[in-house]
């Protein structure tokens, strides 16, 4: 598999984790669920997700924050 594919792939599942795992955590505070198990692994695995599309994207972010503090020396 190709970095491309994989980045992809990622932040894929990051669009879909999001929303799901916001409803999810509606759900738990509507009908007050103290332990409700599909949030919180959700809530895991966002997060897992969003470090795994941090460190394939490292580069990227820190050319932009680069390129935006040049502009802002100015």
């Amino acid at each position: 598999m190709k970095k491309k594919d994989l980045q992809f792939a990622v932040s894929t599942l990051l669009l879909f984790s999001l929303p799901i795992t916001a409803i999810l955590g509606f759900i738990q505070s509507q009908l007050e669920l103290r332990k409700f198990v599909p949030h919180r692994y959700f809530a895991y695995l966002t997060v897992c997700l969003a470090a795994i599309h941090l460190f394939l994207n490292w580069k990227r972010y820190r050319r932009y924050f680069r390129r935006a503090e040049k502009v802002t020396e100015k």
